[in-house]
């Protein structure tokens, strides 16, 4: 079978999961009438929308095609860079949740797609499932497609380039123009964790991460911004922490480019 390549299959990839996720919000809420059927669905959906398009691409391939994204552990001095990303992200979503508010078009939140599928069921039940449907699998079916093929198929344009077409990718899934500047915006954040740490775990362990505080930090973070003294707060405490971090990623960078220029190996990996 002749190899596919991205400008050839990607696309379709992307219709096909855009096209499964517009199919499942005609799933009715009703159907889901306890706690063990939302989450089984949810892991169903999530394999079905995700997991299954990356199987069929990665069969397509003349080559042992998974093989070649970087699913390795990360060094530990990453820690602290990975933490201050995942703060970035969500006083990013903070920020730009405030901006929305004033200009009067409502939230803007965070919500993984899990959430997107089976929008008018509550989140609840055993913690065990939600941190399954809503954080761990959604995290690694979502950023395999989005952060490892896309990215692995677009960077021998650049980059740049890759992590543009990837983040797009990633927040026209939500179909929500008022949310797509934060999905775009964490599309960009996880991508450059990608290019620091070269590990897709790291980007994986980081969504997990913001998934799980969306479901339990978020909507309280968010409840600020019904309050007069606390959309003042909330909004001065978010772009402050988003400045720290941003100084932070852009020192981290700096850093990090330097090793890469001292070692022609490791520039090559990234």
């Amino acid at each position: 079978m002749k190899k596919l390549n991205a400008q050839s299959a990607l696309p379709f990839v992307l219709l096909a999961v855009y096209a499964l996720l517009i199919l499942t919000r005609l799933i009715p809420a009703e159907v889901m009438d306890s706690t063990v059927k939302l989450f089984f669905a949810l892991i169903i959906l999530e394999l079905l929308v995700f997991a299954l398009p990356v199987f069929l691409y990665s069969r397509m391939q003349e080559r042992d095609y998974i093989k070649e994204l970087p699913f390795h552990f990360f060094s530990a001095k990453f820690t602290p860079f990975l933490v201050s990303m995942g703060f970035l992200m969500l006083s990013g979503g903070l920020v730009i949740n405030a901006l929305f508010y004033f200009l009067g078009f409502g939230s803007a939140s965070y919500a993984s797609l899990g959430s997107f599928i089976l929008s008018e069921v509550s989140i609840d039940g055993n913690p065990l499932y939600v941190l399954l449907a809503y954080g761990a699998l959604p995290a690694l079916c979502e950023e395999v497609l989005f952060r490892g093929i896309l990215i692995h198929e677009y960077k021998k344009y650049s980059f740049p380039t890759a992590a543009i077409v990837s983040s797009l990718a990633y927040a026209f899934c939500y179909f929500d123009l008022s949310a797509f500047p934060f999905y775009f915006l964490s599309g960009l954040i996880l991508a450059y964790i990608l290019r620091m740490t070269g590990s897709l775990f790291a980007v994986i362990l980081t969504r997990f991460a913001l998934n799980v505080a969306s479901i339990y930090l978020m909507p309280s973070i968010a409840g600020l911004l019904t309050q007069p003294l606390g959309v003042l707060f909330a909004v001065f405490v978010a772009m402050a922490l988003f400045i720290i971090c941003l100084f932070f990623a852009l020192r981290a960078t700096e850093k990090r480019y330097r090793e890469m220029a001292c070692d022609p190996v490791l520039a090559e990996e990234r």
